[in-house]
């Protein structure tokens, strides 16, 4: 098995809250390279989804959406975990929305505000896109995106958006339903 497979055999373990077992797959995906650093991730949050099952699957789905605009991606996702494990009161999307704001990215709702303020939706989503990076960092918001991006038109970009994204919630009924919203052979 090359590391490819490991990682991705890693990953669906991980989705489907199998954290014991997705520690072993990353560990040994870390055997292979040991400074890869999806493995090195997935270590600590299958670790971290021991005992926190569901912070984990936020901090993973974060990971994933933002993780070519970490410095250091490792540290990032530790320090998040550490900071939950310390002020266990704290709520998982509070201090990922304080992270955003530490690594100038847009909230979502941010990101709504300048799509609406603009006439064309075209060239305001075409500006917030390339110019900083959108945080989606609840379901809700991943809908509405998905929905806006329909709405307009992007399927294309919708579907790549449901592809990459999707399997983060598993299956919701919520999040598969989205696909309903994409013309049937079109794209």
């Amino acid at each position: 098995m090359d590391i490819n497979e490991i990682l991705l055999s890693a990953e669906k373990l991980f989705i489907n809250k199998e954290y014991d077992n997705a520690l072993k797959f990353y560990s040994h995906a870390l055997s292979k390279e040991r400074k890869n650093i999806d493995a090195l991730v997935g270590v600590i949050l299958s670790d971290f989804g021991i005992n926190f099952r569901e912070d984990a699957q936020v901090l993973y789905y974060y990971y994933q959406t933002q993780k070519e605009f970490f410095s250091n991606p490792v540290e990032a996702i530790e320090q998040l975990a550490n900071n939950l494990i310390q002020n266990r009161g704290s709520d998982v999307y509070d201090l990922i929305d304080e992270d955003i704001a530490l690594n100038d990215g847009i909230e979502y709702e941010d990101f709504v505000s300048l799509i609406d303020s603009k006439e064309n939706f075209q060239e305001a989503f075409e500006d917030a896109i390339f110019s900083t990076r959108v945080v989606i960092s609840k379901k809700w918001q991943f809908i509405d995106f998905i929905e806006r991006l329909t709405d307009n038109g992007y399927f294309s970009v919708a579907l790549d958006y449901l592809e990459t994204h999707s399997p983060m919630y598993g299956a919701d009924q919520e999040i598969l339903s989205l696909y309903s919203l994409l013309p049937k052979g079109e794209m």
